[in-house]
């Protein structure tokens, strides 16, 4: 490598010939501006502003804005400067990037306007970026019985041994106990985290009859996640997480929402292939009873396994922070909206192993929100905690596909398994309407 240098020349420029970029994403706040005025005060100017110097750019300011800013306030009427020749503005936005980078504090609404790629190659980490492109506060509007209602159970388009690219996603509609059919979903890649919650192996599906109306099979459960798992093999989990495991890097995550009559076996099958990190509790204060109840208990919560392997890099708010555990922030979403602390624009995440969901309506306050359709909100910051922008997450029970869509909005990758052709219909018309893309058919798929 070669140390390439010039003679820098620095020189006095008429204060009001210089022009700042309106692009510059640097932003400051009084206390700044006092603090910067009592330095000049004291030693003068000995920072000279970054100016272009090429005659298309000319006194362009690329790097020191605040502190002409604030010379600008004291009464200077000229200012050192350095002229660096760059015609081209995409050069010249980089290097105001670069010269940024380390300093002050960012505007990240203009950051929003930059290229995020370019922004990677500058040097801005996976979590700056999720901070500079958050996710929307606006809800998606989602309601899975009215999407499944929707469709014509008797001419379903996806068929199994399906597989469909979904932008940098794919959805196959298979069986992840199957492990031919987890290797064509994967297609050779390896998956950086699991996130997922197994539906079958909940007893509240078996029943005879109600009013005339079968209450097991397919008439009882096409709104249910699953149509076709009345029975299940002994070693049902063991399958699916070996396969999972057969897929997974060395340096994995893995979060499986279940029942509580569950977690024995759920504890016992992950224990054997990653270490068990911790249990999440999702909370649900308002869900009433109902007037079926069988038990004087019933449950308000639902539970989650966490495991990891190998060197899992959590994207927290300090890498030194020491923490109880992995997730030791408290995660609150309330009327069905998140507000969790760090969740502000700009500031990083640690969910907490506990989760509240106040539901805001009595559709949601019940099982439904339980067995159905997780929100978006309790996913999220897992999500955001435990994988980078571009990372693989994979989901061996779709559903309705929520993971995925929370992976899309956080910009990371999801090869998504799903066994029933209609719930796959589910899943593709629900990540077409969020992005407004259209899903691409796989004709042949190699094992």
């Amino acid at each position: 490598m070669t140390n390439q240098s010039q003679n820098i020349n620095i020189v006095q420029v008429p204060i009001n010939d210089l022009k700042p970029t309106e692009y510059n994403p640097r932003k400051w706040d009084e206390v700044a501006v006092e603090q910067l005025t009592e330095s000049i005060n004291r030693f003068g100017l000995v920072d000279p502003i970054i100016a272009n110097g090429a005659d298309n750019r000319k006194n362009v300011v690329i790097g020191g804005h605040f502190r002409l800013f604030v010379a600008q306030k004291m009464g200077y009427t000229e200012m050192p400067v350095v002229y660096i020749n760059l015609p081209e503005i995409n050069k010249e936005k980089e290097l105001n990037l670069r010269l940024n980078k380390n300093t002050g504090e960012w505007d990240l609404n203009l950051l929003a306007e930059f290229d995020e790629s370019f922004l990677a190659d500058v040097g801005f980490s996976s979590e700056d970026i999720d901070d500079i492109f958050e996710v929307e506060d606006t809800p998606e509007q989602f309601d899975l019985q009215k999407e499944l209602d929707k469709l014509n159970i008797t001419n379903i388009e996806i068929k199994k041994g399906d597989r469909w690219l979904l932008g940098d996603s794919v959805l196959y509609c298979g069986d992840s106990t199957i492990e031919d059919d987890m290797q064509k979903l994967m297609n050779g890649e390896k998956a950086n985290m699991c996130f997922t919650d197994p539906p079958y192996i909940l007893d509240y599906l078996k029943a005879g009859k109600r009013k005339g109306n079968p209450t097991e099979g397919f008439g009882a459960k096409k709104n249910r996640r699953y149509l076709e798992t009345d029975v299940l093999p002994d070693d049902f989990t063991e399958k699916w997480m070996t396969n999972i495991k057969n897929i997974a890097k060395d340096d994995f995550s893995i979060i499986v929402y279940e029942n509580w009559k569950n977690i024995p076996t759920i504890w016992d099958e992950m224990a054997k292939h990653w270490k068990i990190k911790n249990m999440l509790v999702w909370h649900l204060p308002n869900r009433t009873q109902g007037f079926a109840a069988k038990h004087k208990f019933f449950s308000k919560h639902d539970i989650a396994m966490v495991g990891a392997s190998g060197d899992v890099e959590y994207n927290l708010e300090d890498e030194e922070q020491e923490l109880q555990n992995e997730y030791e922030t408290a995660l609150y979403a309330i009327s069905g909206k998140p507000q969790w602390e760090g969740y502000e624009k700009g500031k990083k995440i640690c969910p907490s192993d506990f989760i509240e969901f106040n539901a805001d309506d009595a559709k949601h306050s019940g099982q439904g929100i339980i067995f159905g359709t997780k929100p978006l909100q309790i996913l999220i910051p897992y999500i955001k905690v435990l994988t980078k922008r571009g990372d693989l997450i994979v989901e061996p029970f779709g559903g309705s596909g929520s993971t995925l869509i929370a992976a899309t909005k956080m910009n990371r990758r999801c090869y998504i398994m799903e066994k029933s052709p209609v719930y796959a219909e589910v899943i593709r018309n629900r990540w077409e309407k969020l992005t407004g893309k259209k899903a691409i058919k796989y004709e042949n798929v190699q094992s």
